[in-house]
């Protein structure tokens, strides 16, 4: 059998989709997996194996299922953001 990699993204022929591996419960035999619209399922490990995943490269935009607004981020995240990005430097002299 093929090794199932956690933070791995495979394509599942059998679906002909591409997911990401979360989690490998080799105690109860479950891959965990989590969909491109972020939907998170569960398989039996023999079930998918069935399915023939191959692994793949990430998705160009694999954050797709954890999209962020600004609004979303911690005030103390903002004003870091716009500390480096829009305050001038000064250099003490």
């Amino acid at each position: 059998m093929n090794t199932i990699e956690v933070g791995h993204w495979y394509k599942i022929h059998q679906r002909g989709e591409l997911v990401e591996v979360i989690a490998v419960n080799e105690e109860d035999d479950l891959v965990e997996f989590q969909h491109y619209d972020g939907e998170i399922e569960k398989l039996a490990t023999n079930t998918w194996h069935s399915f023939g995943p191959v692994e793949m490269a990430p998705p160009e935009d694999w954050s797709g299922p954890f999209e962020t607004d600004r609004q979303d981020l911690h005030p103390d995240e903002l004003f870091n953001d716009y500390l480096t990005s829009e305050m001038p430097r000064v250099v003490n002299q």
